[in-house]
């Protein structure tokens, strides 16, 4: 208010400056001229006033001219404001229409991946700092997961603990396994073990479960040390596994033909999924030697490799009691 008072005083003042200084000029000249004094005085304020009204109206009209060109610029640039968010939000829109259409069209469970979304919206970034981090990188993680997932081959690194139990739960027809004996048993005995630990239960657990829907499950053990076949823990194991309806055979390492096959742990679920396991070769002491790395591998040549070389090993494995007899 302040700052236009200003302004109209000043523009009066130009005008009373421009119409005075015309009067004075005008005045000057009618006395050197000829004519009445009261025409020439008459004359000079006509002048004065005239010149000062158009000086004022110049003012404004400048001032008009400037406000109008400040309104157009923030009107264009609002109208692009406008313009930008409208596309970015149509951008939003049409992107997640795509992303819910190409959800609808895959065999993925659209109402699990929404639930997903909006369980991820509820933990805010007003949340604890380590919550709100926590959560973020489980989002990239499983994120990561899933595009290595659909380029055929997932890597965890060291031991996994969900893969394992969840391809169990989610398989139809047949799982085929083989079990190092120095892998699984515990060091140079099976007493503390995989197959004695808490996942090897719940493992268990899950293949039996599988069997009762009509799973076929096999499982052939390898030894790279002939005497632990005789280990009372590897018994008892053999016992739980044959109870929960596992086919089960042992093989002697030494059987097998090196050049034949890349040796390793692997688990064939519905001959979709090989799921691969790397052991360190060095350990300490009689420790268990420790998984690597964990792998998903969905390449269709490397399965059909996989379900080969298991079906090799099934052919050179005994059961238990055969590969005992010539030690009775």
């Amino acid at each position: 208010m302040g700052t236009s008072n200003a302004r109209i005083a000043r523009r009066i003042i130009v005008s009373l400056g421009i119409g005075g200084l015309t009067y004075g000029l005008t005045t000057l000249t009618n006395r050197s001229g000829s004519g009445s004094v009261d025409q020439a005085a008459l004359t000079s304020l006509t002048l004065s006033v005239f010149l000062g009204g158009v000086v004022l109206v110049v003012q404004f009209l400048m001032e008009l001219e400037g406000r109008l060109r400040a309104i157009e610029e923030r009107q264009i640039e609002h109208e692009q404001n406008i313009h930008e968010l409208v596309n970015r939000a149509f951008m939003q829109i049409s992107e997640s229409a795509r992303l819910f259409g190409l959800l609808e069209e895959t065999a993925a469970r659209s109402d699990a991946v929404t639930q997903m979304v909006q369980h991820a919206i509820l933990i805010k970034p007003g949340e604890p700092a380590l919550v709100y981090q926590f959560a973020q990188n489980e989002i990239n993680r499983t994120s990561s997961f899933l595009k290595a997932l659909a380029a055929g081959e997932a890597t965890y690194e060291g031991e996994d603990r969900d893969w394992l139990i969840g391809l169990t739960d989610c398989t139809r027809t047949h799982i085929d396994a083989t079990s190092f004996a120095t892998v699984d048993g515990g060091g140079d005995s099976f007493g503390n073990g995989f197959w004695q630990s808490a996942l090897g239960r719940r493992y268990l657990q899950a293949q039996q479960d599988a069997r009762r829907r009509g799973v076929t499950v096999r499982r052939i053990f390898i030894f790279d040390k002939p005497d632990m076949v005789t280990d009372e823990g590897f018994g008892d194991i053999c016992a739980m596994q044959r109870a929960a309806g596992i086919e089960l055979r042992v093989l002697d390492y030494h059987r097998i033909n090196q050049s034949h096959m890349d040796l390793r742990d692997f688990i064939i679920f519905d001959g979709e999924v090989s799921y691969e396991t790397v052991a360190s070769s060095s350990r300490v002491d009689h420790a268990v030697p420790a998984i690597l790395n964990t792998k998903l591998v969905l390449d269709i040549g490397q399965l059909r490799k996989r379900a080969a070389d298991f079906e090799y090993l099934w052919s050179l494995g005994k059961s238990l009691e055969e590969y005992l007899v010539p030690a009775v």
